[in-house]
């Protein structure tokens, strides 16, 4: 990590002491929750072994009455949140994301952590992945359609720190579905 990294984690993220600063729960207990896989690991570690975590971490526990109950309250809502988009995702699904959400990567991109959000994330992942593979710059729906994905993407992620290109093997979604998307095709966004 450099020190742009460090600033912007620290701008960003809390220690583990800080989100249980007057909480009933105490720092050892929550990390005993994060190693029992019912809370998610830390979106980063520095370079002195501090783990640092979004302000929101506890929110899914605090808003499903408590952390035994965020797993079902996590499935629950992405399921919902799947067949409100018209997707319906099914349970496997939704418990493969219940695991992806425990690895705190999605603290990394996105800028509030809710079962909505990373259905929402994903999804508009592969739809724009599948338009940049397709592109059609001629075709207004299609320019519509790409303008709309973006801006929705753009609203949910994180700006990133420089070490995540690293710690994710090369450009980022932001990187690949925002920045060169309006890159590529600025009169989309004009």
């Amino acid at each position: 990590m450099i020190e742009q990294d460090l600033i912007y984690i620290r701008a960003n993220y809390v220690t583990l002491g800080a989100l249980a600063a007057g909480r009933a729960e105490t720092e050892e207990e929550l990390r005993a929750h994060v190693a029992a896989k019912r809370l998610p690991g830390p979106a980063y570690v520095l370079p002195d072994g501090t783990e640092m975590f979004p302000r929101d971490w506890l929110a899914l526990a605090d808003q499903s009455g408590g952390v035994d109950r965020a797993r079902s309250a996590f499935v629950r809502r992405f399921l919902a949140a799947s067949k409100e988009a018209g997707e319906p995702a099914g349970e496997e699904t939704a418990a493969e994301e219940w695991t992806n959400y425990l690895g705190g990567m999605y603290a990394v991109c996105l800028r509030e952590v809710t079962p909505e959000n990373v259905f929402r994330k994903e999804r508009l992942v592969r739809r724009l992945t599948e338009q940049l593979a397709s592109p059609a710059p001629n075709d207004p729906a299609w320019r519509a359609r790409l303008r709309t994905d973006v801006d929705a993407l753009d609203q949910l992620e994180r700006p990133f720190a420089p070490y995540d290109r690293i710690r994710f093997g090369g450009p980022v979604t932001r990187d690949r579905l925002i920045t060169a998307a309006k890159a590529r095709y600025p009169a989309c966004f004009e």
